[in-house]
């Protein structure tokens, strides 16, 4: 994934800016986490009292089971309120993850094609899996650590100053320690989790990868190979996890020896105070105590700051996401003033203007200088050798890319004053390579309209008309039958044929079949486009493809070559010429022959 720099204070007012959301919740989940401590901070005074009255004249059984009352009080007390503040702690945290985990799926929706194609799925993943985790621990446990390690130690200190400023100053002498410790090594953690991050997409990449192209891995018993690249992506988590590990794990016993230091210089200084009669036995009895809530609060502060600091990286890497903006800018739809567009009444008349466009600054132009007028409610049949240009072309007219010089005109209007949704909802497309989604056969042909929005008429009539019908029918449940993951149980021919359906039944007012019918045999292509003959006329449609039989009936046929409309006409017309196309088709039509005189 591309990275810009991020501050970390930016990256800590974009945690705010989600927080703040659930001020309420979270302030009464940290004043109820307070009303826990203060509990646990009574419990040493209780003990003390008790301790110290001992020996005393006013010592009785009474005042043991009263005491003994009053902390089983606070423990009850305890226990009700810590269950109230993880709900209003802990509950928020898992509402924060849901919403950036939304809002980073919303803004991916808005990147352009190109920001894909340079983008592995797996980092995706990782964003929206172990970053958004360290992002929920930093915002819920790690504001419960840090609410509690700053009033729990804080308020022991107090106490134990209210009960002997000497020995508190003593014993209190390693804290310091801590904060240099931490401002130490804060940015190493947090730059080497960072690197653990992007090491899990690198893993998430490979599998995804590995499992989508099982069928190939397979078919070329390269399971192995897999295996071992696999094992290296793993091997390079370990690593990057003990970089870390390695400074945490110096780190966190440096917080615990420190904590332990504090009750030796106790046992140390407040031994000696209880010898020479200065400090009570209950006093030094409850300094223990508070020395004890103090370790908790010491060792919370590296667990607590680790955790900050895994948050923060993790905000870097969906702010850097966040930040990256479409190459093709969006068009305000409010301020559109063409009727048409506005009302999406889009009529399908296309038209190029010197057009030209190339992926990359420093890459060849694909297209070149085309003009062509595609008048609305004709078809176009377009041909070429593979890396001519057509589907670069398809991508232009969809905007999935930045229009390079030259224009590209839809009834007129320049496509970059068209909404992209009135744009797209205008075109019905079918790639060669057709996506379908692991639900029923039903759902994939209506993905495109709204649900509950057709009728199962209309299904069963667009699977007729793309010659899918009776093979669906022979499904195990018909319609309802679910295909699997990107449609694994069916055949090439048989996602084409399903993809044309789906792309028939949003009535589109240009249909664009990008070799939409190579996966098909002869005849069946034949059965579709006579099926769909009546659908197209009316509207504009754009047809690739390689072989002649598909595109023959186009009002016109344009043939590229390294971006460049090299020949352009009608059937007859481009045969006569003697081209590109005409030996195309006499060579398609000898290959025929020859395969019906072998099956002859």
């Amino acid at each position: 994934m591309p990275h810009t720099a991020v501050s970390t204070k930016r990256a800590i007012s974009f945690l705010f800016s989600y927080v703040k959301k659930h001020a309420w919740s979270i302030i009464s989940g940290m004043l109820l986490l307070v009303a826990v401590d203060l509990c646990q901070l009574l419990i040493p005074r209780i003990v003390q009292r008790t301790i110290d009255v001992l020996g005393d004249e006013h010592f009785s059984q009474r005042v043991i089971l009263v005491d003994s009352i009053k902390i089983v009080g606070l423990a009850a007390a305890m226990v009700v309120l810590r269950f109230f503040w993880r709900l209003c702690i802990v509950g928020p945290s898992r509402r924060i993850e849901r919403q950036i985990r939304q809002d980073m799926f919303t803004h991916l929706m808005t990147l352009s094609f190109s920001y894909f194609n340079k983008t592995k799925t797996g980092d995706l993943m990782a964003l929206a899996i172990n970053d958004l985790n360290a992002i929920r621990m930093a915002s819920g446990m790690g504001l419960i650590g840090l609410t509690d390690a700053v009033f729990m130690g804080s308020m022991s200190v107090i106490f134990m100053l209210t009960t002997n400023v000497k020995l508190t100053l003593c014993t209190v002498l390693p804290l310091p320690v801590i904060v240099f410790v931490m401002l130490r090594f804060g940015g190493t953690i947090q730059s080497r989790f960072k690197d653990v991050q992007e090491s899990f997409g690198v893993i998430s990449s490979r599998a995804q990868e590995a499992f989508s192209g099982i069928r190939v891995i397979k078919g070329f018993v390269q399971e192995a190979q897999e295996l071992e690249g696999f094992v290296k992506a793993c091997d390079a988590y370990v690593d990057t996890n003990m970089n870390l590990v390695r400074i945490w794990g110096f780190f966190f016993p440096i917080i615990t020896f420190l904590a332990s230091l504090s009750l030796s210089l106790l046992y140390l200084f407040g031994g000696r105070f209880v010898i020479e009669g200065t400090l009570s036995l209950g006093q030094f009895l409850s300094f223990a105590f508070y020395i004890g809530l103090l370790v908790w609060p010491m060792m919370a502060v590296g667990w607590v700051f680790n955790m900050m600091q895994r948050g923060i990286a993790s905000s870097k890497r969906i702010m850097d996401l966040m930040d990256t903006r479409s190459d093709v800018p969006p068009v305000d739809a409010a301020a559109v003033t063409i009727p048409q567009i506005q009302r999406r009444q889009i009529r399908g008349a296309i038209t190029l203007r010197d057009l030209s466009f190339r992926y990359q600054p420093d890459k060849k132009d694909m297209l070149k200088r085309l003009t062509l007028d595609i008048p609305a409610g004709t078809s176009l049949g377009i041909m070429g050798k593979p890396g001519s240009g057509k589907t670069t072309l398809i991508s232009l007219l969809f905007h999935l890319f930045p229009v390079g010089r030259g224009k590209i005109l839809i009834d007129g209007v320049d496509i970059n004053d068209i909404p992209l949704p009135a744009l797209r909802s205008a075109i019905g497309y079918v790639p060669q390579d057709s996506f379908l989604f692991s639900d029923t056969v039903e759902n994939n042909i209506a993905f495109g309209i709204e649900h509950d929005a057709f009728e199962k008429t209309a299904v069963e009539r667009v699977a007729r008309q793309a010659a899918i019908h009776d093979e669906i029918m022979a499904l195990h449940q018909g319609f309802e039958t679910k295909i699997g993951e990107r449609g694994v149980t069916l055949s090439g021919g048989q996602k084409q044929r399903l993809a044309i359906a789906r792309a028939l039944l949003v009535d589109p007012k240009i249909l664009i079949l990008d070799d939409a019918l190579s996966s098909v045999d002869a005849a069946t292509e034949h059965a579709i486009l006579g099926s769909i003959a009546a659908t197209i006329r009316g509207r504009t449609s754009i047809v690739i493809a390689h072989r002649v039989s598909t595109v023959m009936q186009c009002d016109t046929i344009v043939v590229l070559s390294e971006g460049e409309i090299v020949e352009r006409g009608r059937h007859d017309e481009l045969l006569a010429r003697d081209g590109f196309y005409a030996r195309l088709y006499h060579l398609q039509k000898l290959s025929a022959a020859k395969t019906n005189e072998k099956v002859g």
